[in-house]
């Protein structure tokens, strides 16, 4: 399940591991302007070690040498991030198929940040519950809340996942030139799938977006709306009939 998901999602690692490889070398990115490309130790020292930058700051190894470390843990690190990657996208292929998400968003009033959201999610596949918090200003702390939560549930993520594969099986693109990761999910799955080949629902873009999203998978929804508690009830269509 989720093969091109897979092959996407190792071909982006690999693209970054040829990136960082080449930082290392050079100090800049192929990407930067020509008034940006300065050849510089800025690369190794971002993926050196401390004792390791401070050896050839000492000059007790070369660049050279310097480079083959940086370049080694680099790659190291990639490789671990590859294993965890693989490793959660067969735990959410594993996961059952949810029918029913249950989301309880219970405000508080703190004297500080002022009404602060907590959302608590089950599914009818999972057992437990998935609890998300939000606090502070300045951004939608319900869509926060709610998006860690749902980021924690493997079969939400199926779900999430499933209309991603089924995009990049039909040939779709998720590349972006205007995003840092160059990978932007709203043309293929929807605004607040997150910028990275590995959909996630993004915090701070209003809950309304994740319904959309899951609209796109079969699902309806039922809200119900308090002074303190606003509860959300997603229900594929199939089983609303």
């Amino acid at each position: 399940m989720f093969e091109n998901l897979k092959a996407a999602y190792l071909e982006d690692r690999e693209r970054q591991r040829e990136k960082n490889a080449f930082f290392i070398e050079h100090g800049y990115l192929k990407e930067w302007n020509e008034q940006e490309r300065k050849e510089s130790d800025k690369g190794i020292e971002r993926y050196s070690t401390a004792t390791r930058w401070e050896q050839y700051q000492a000059g007790r190894i070369d660049r050279a040498q310097a480079v083959a470390f940086a370049t080694k843990r680099n790659n190291k690190a990639i490789d671990k991030e590859i294993a965890a990657g693989l490793a959660h996208l067969e735990r959410v292929a594993a996961a059952g198929d949810v029918n029913y998400i249950n989301c309880n968003v219970i405000w508080k009033r703190n004297a500080y940040w002022g009404n602060n959201p907590t959302a608590y999610v089950t599914t009818d596949c999972e057992s437990g519950v998935f609890e998300g918090k939000a606090s502070g200003c300045g951004y939608d702390k319900e869509s926060a809340a709610v998006a860690e939560a749902f980021n924690k549930s493997p079969a939400i993520m199926k779900v999430l996942y499933t209309l991603k594969e089924k995009a990049l099986a039909a040939g779709m693109s998720d590349y972006s030139k205007s995003t840092v990761t160059n990978v932007n999910n709203r043309d293929i799955i929807g605004y607040g799938a997150g910028y990275s080949t590995i959909p996630y629902f993004e915090g701070g873009v209003g809950v309304n977006c994740f319904w959309s999203i899951l609209k796109k998978a079969g699902f309806i929804l039922r809200a119900n709306y308090g002074k303190r508690e606003d509860f959300y009830r997603l229900i594929r269509e199939e089983e609303a009939e």
